[in-house]
């Protein structure tokens, strides 16, 4: 088999393999607001990785060791296993496995290396280690993707989503009836939201909105 399809291979494999969620770097603070969420909205863009298994320019970042050390680079991701950089002030490239970082930073991005998880639909197949990308950080909540390819579709129904609070990890139900129960009893507080989930207003691709805002609703001052 020669590199290329080897990569390919490596590629259609770890795509579909979810991520347990893990601390990250960047906090992304959401603007703050108590109204509804309107039906329309979608998840904010995935930024620049492509769905193809080739190499994929990410662009000017950082990435961090095992040791915690930072280094700004020009970065390439080879599938969701492996990364090309090239290092301020070298016309050379280095290759670097998943297994081997800790972090990529670019841009407004974050990219967390995640070891030994499976998808939960193939809890049989796992992968050493791989990239995971997140969606949302904020008041205790962090919401990650562990499938990249189509999030930017408008017909993307929300599948491929894992949801922290503290200790407890959940995949994000894609089903209706699933995703309305498990959001009630995180968010049934909110007096609007849970309106709006037992309208059935709501559905998976909305979760990073309803997470939103629901912190931003805790965090307002008592009236």
């Amino acid at each position: 088999m020669n590199k290329s399809s080897t990569a390919t291979s490596r590629f259609t494999k770890c795509r579909v393999l979810s991520f347990l969620i893990v601390g990250l770097l960047i906090s992304a603070g959401a603007q703050a607001q108590v109204g509804l969420i309107s039906a329309g909205v979608r998840l904010a863009t995935m930024g620049a990785i492509s769905a193809a298994s080739g190499m994929s320019e990410v662009g000017k970042g950082q990435y961090q060791l095992p040791d915690q050390s930072w280094h700004p680079a020009k970065i390439w991701m080879e599938g969701l296993e492996r990364v090309h950089l090239q290092e301020e002030g070298s016309k050379k490239k280095k290759i670097l496995l998943a297994s081997e970082m800790q972090m990529l930073a670019v841009r407004a991005d974050t990219f967390r290396v995640v070891r030994n998880f499976a998808d939960p639909k193939k809890p049989d197949k796992q992968v050493a280690a791989c990239f995971m990308k997140q969606i949302y950080n904020g008041g205790g909540y962090l919401l990650t993707a562990y499938q990249w390819g189509g999030i930017n579709s408008p017909e993307w129904n929300g599948d491929g989503l894992m949801l922290s609070h503290g200790t407890e990890i959940m995949a994000v139900p894609v089903k209706r009836e699933e995703f309305e129960r498990m959001m009630l009893a995180l968010f049934g507080d909110h007096p609007g939201l849970a309106k709006q989930l037992q309208a059935g207003d709501l559905r998976a691709k909305h979760t990073k909105q309803i997470v939103a805002l629901y912190v931003n609703w805790k965090r307002q001052p008592p009236k």
